[in-house]
């Protein structure tokens, strides 16, 4: 019996000592700052999408019949792609992790691939360097996340 009431006594004092820990502990800034980048980028698909359809008879006008088709349709993937991702990592959704690692090649893959086949203006191929840094920035980022212990006990 003593041995029981000093059981009770002290998981009353690790309960009273634990009262002011987190349930679900926050967010951790890289994955804040993650967040914000798949905002941008959903954003941007979005306008992709709205100026194409604007600018339609200026993007048949110039460009071959295909741009057009490719500019809706790739607004449309980078807008709606980034939502469920969105509402996971706020939601701590368990297969967000996963997701995060397959947009976070394949987005900077099909940037990559746009402006090496797509872009004509000369004066573009100044700020690849800058572009390059960026694009390593961001692999280090999502590294750094999914391989941290606060990013995986973020999505636990």
């Amino acid at each position: 019996m003593n041995q029981n009431y000093n059981n009770t006594m002290e998981n009353q004092k690790q309960e009273r000592t634990d009262s002011t820990r987190l349930i679900h502990p926050r967010r951790p800034f890289f994955l804040t700052l993650m967040l914000w980048v798949f905002i941008l980028w959903s954003v941007l698909g979005w306008l992709r999408f709205g100026r194409a359809l604007v600018e339609r008879s200026l993007i048949e006008e110039v460009a071959n019949p295909g741009t057009f088709w490719y500019l809706i349709l790739s607004g449309l993937f980078y807008g709606l792609v980034d939502l469920p991702v969105l509402w996971g990592i706020m939601r701590r959704a368990s297969w967000v992790p996963t997701v995060i690692s397959v947009l976070s090649i394949l987005f900077p893959a099909v940037y990559w691939m746009e402006r090496l086949s797509f872009w004509i203006d000369p004066s573009a191929g100044d700020n690849w360097p800058f572009m390059l840094a960026l694009t390593v920035l961001w692999f280090g980022l999502v590294i750094c996340v999914l391989n941290s212990k606060r990013g995986k006990n973020y999505f636990k």
